[in-house]
């Protein structure tokens, strides 16, 4: 999946995530872009926290309702979102491979459980009416934030929202990942990944927020440690020799694939089948051998479980195919 070589690094853009380069939890393809850049170009880009950086260390649990209600109200998500960025070239069929390049968080970072009553989603609001808010500070020299004081997490920070804009019109809340990317929330997605989005409209209209200086698989309590950004350093590509139907994402070790559904059962046979159509096209494998492979080496795993659509990813090591 990786591009074909190109000797033209391209521009860089600065994109700030102030007010006017910001929108908050939906998704809409006619949602004016930005930004205009190349196929080839890098951006830098700042996130906000969410509900429009109003989620930061100190924020009563009251305070925090209210800002649900607030915007649950108003039919969106609470995640701030910077862009939409217009890549020229890309068009309807094309695929957008993202390349992460850098991602530096800022020093705080928090992690909220919903009480029971008022949780819309969760794993298991029904055990934990009372909720809590905890709050973190980033060592960023470490890489490390103290959870307890016998308990340190590694940050492994990444955009827990990367997405491409919708195919139909109108607005579409944040919360579930789609076709077109959205609230993936895949820890898998730190620097030195590609991500692969199929474009829908015309320029892409690519967008990001959501960030998380850690987080486990499943993301279980709603949150993981929910951060701004201050750079998200990443290269966009257009390639017109790229088909899916869905994302798929590049490490230096695995090829990923993704399925989103409300059935966990139906997303894992989403994301079976991509990488099985991944194995048959890309690797040159019957579509028998390519089950059977999906079976002895990737490893399926719970993406998250509470975002509407809950999402599995399938990992194919690299290191099994002889160079």
């Amino acid at each position: 999946m990786a591009s074909p070589p190109s000797n033209e690094k391209g521009r860089t853009f600065i994109l700030p995530a102030t007010p006017e380069n910001t929108y908050t939890g939906y998704f809409d393809n006619s949602q004016p872009p930005v930004l205009h850049i190349n196929s080839g170009d890098t951006v830098i880009l700042q996130t906000a926290g969410l509900y429009e950086g109003d989620l930061t260390p100190g924020l009563a649990m009251d305070k925090l309702l209210q800002l649900r209600q607030k915007y649950a109200a108003a039919g969106r998500s609470g995640h701030t979102l910077t862009g939409p960025i217009y890549i020229n070239g890309a068009e309807r069929g094309d695929v957008l491979e993202v390349r992460i390049i850098k991602i530096i968080p800022r020093h705080y970072a928090v992690n909220y459980i919903i009480p029971g009553k008022a949780a819309s989603s969760g794993t298991l609001p029904e055990d934990f009416p009372e909720g809590q808010i905890k709050d973190f500070t980033l060592d960023l020299q470490k890489m490390a934030t103290s959870f307890s004081p016998n308990v340190e997490i590694p940050l492994r920070p990444f955009l827990g929202i990367m997405a491409v804009a919708p195919e139909m019109p109108g607005r579409f809340p944040t919360a579930p990942p789609r076709e077109f990317g959205g609230n993936i929330d895949c820890k898998e997605l730190v620097a030195g990944t590609s991500l692969y989005l199929p474009v829908f409209v015309k320029g892409a209209l690519f967008s990001a927020g959501d960030a998380h200086a850690a987080q486990g698989d499943g993301e279980v309590c709603i949150t993981a440690l929910e951060t701004p950004l201050e750079e998200a350093v990443l290269q966009f590509i257009v390639r017109k020799d790229l088909k899916l139907a869905r994302p798929m994402a590049e490490t230096s070790s695995h090829w990923i694939s993704f399925g989103f559904h409300p059935d966990l059962d139906e997303a894992a046979k989403m994301a079976l089948r991509d990488m099985i159509d991944f194995l048959a096209t890309v690797k040159g494998f019957s579509r028998l051998d390519a089950y059977s492979l999906c079976s002895i080496a990737v490893d399926f795993r719970i993406t998250q479980l509470v975002n509407g659509a809950k999402g599995i990813h399938g990992m194919l090591p690299k290191a099994i195919f002889r160079q």
